[in-house]
């Protein structure tokens, strides 16, 4: 992150310790006083939920309305001032920032915490471990059956689960793995990373790309799957190819190859409760949050105590 964007997000934290310790009771609009509609996607909700409740249990006169909805409905209704504040695992794209730009729309960027999409198999699947490339030809189509990945003696037909064309996983995993290119009909569109989840585990030949968010363990019928980008080396004297599971560790330093960006964005120029929400989730509480729930943080420092062994 810019040495701007960290000194706004450490301005905001100490603006939340300022109004929270009864400073200013007199203003219409307090980080710790009145009320806020805010979406979170789906692929982050679980996170967002907790860190909503523990603002609100911090802060008593704060109340803070917590929709779930798509990544781009999200969006949609950020720029259309429907809501003043959300939370997403993408950045804005060009389209959508064009058009903060022809109205103007005073749209504030904090990146707030990092994690990995995961990718799930079936238990009976003996597939464990699978490169990007192979992922990328598994979603353009030239990779059709389990066996040209390399399990022997399985023959199924490989169907991809993940949530659907306005999820955000459905856009990264456009964005990340296959580079824009449209996906081949093998796709089968989830209305959340729940039903993912569920997919993956009542069918056999099913592959499912899922958010961190949603995996605290493993779920029940399912494995997760390492992966590896050949692209990738750990410095300039490595030639082996290394598989990678979703630890925070791996994602912290950037080994595990399907790491994604959490943000918060923020279109209000009051000092209300977006602010209060916003800065809470980046300060100290709220970072440690992301780390208890799985997630690395983005604006606090991060200790690494063991990394597991591959």
């Amino acid at each position: 992150m810019k040495t701007a964007a960290i000194s706004k997000l450490f301005f905001l934290c100490a603006l939340l310790f300022v109004f929270g310790s009864g400073c200013q009771e007199s203003q219409k609009d307090l980080p710790t006083r009145g009320h806020v509609t805010m979406i979170a996607s789906d692929d982050i909700y679980p996170v967002i939920r907790k860190e909503v409740d523990e603002f609100q249990g911090s802060y008593e006169k704060a109340h803070v309305t917590l929709l779930q909805s798509s990544t781009r409905d999200a969006i949609v209704q950020l720029l259309n001032d429907s809501v003043k504040v959300i939370a997403i695992a993408r950045d804005l794209n060009d389209e959508e920032r064009s058009v903060i730009k022809k109205y103007s729309l005073d749209v504030e960027t904090y990146k707030v915490a990092y994690d990995g999409a995961i990718v799930l198999v079936n238990e009976q699947n003996a597939l464990t471990e699978i490169t990007v490339e192979q992922l990328k030809e598994i979603l353009l189509g030239t990779l059709k059956v389990w066996s040209d990945v390399g399990v022997k003696r399985n023959s199924n037909r490989i169907i991809v689960a993940m949530g659907g064309p306005n999820s955000g996983m459905y856009e990264y995993i456009n964005s990340r793995i296959t580079e824009g290119k449209p996906f081949a009909p093998v796709v089968m569109p989830c209305e959340s990373n729940e039903k993912v989840i569920e997919y993956v585990e009542q069918h056999a030949n099913a592959i499912g790309f899922v958010a961190q968010a949603w995996v605290d363990n493993t779920p029940p019928k399912t494995r997760i799957v390492a992966v590896g980008d050949p692209k990738f080396t750990r410095d300039s004297t490595s030639t082996k190819l290394e598989y990678f599971p979703p630890l925070q560790a791996h994602i912290y330093r950037d080994y595990y190859p399907l790491r994604r960006t959490i943000y918060i964005f923020r279109n209000d120029k009051t000092t209300g409760v977006s602010l209060g929400i916003t800065a809470f989730i980046a300060s100290a509480p709220g970072q440690k949050l992301f780390l208890s729930s799985g997630l690395v943080p983005a604006t606090m420092p991060v200790r690494l105590v063991h990394i597991q062994s591959q």
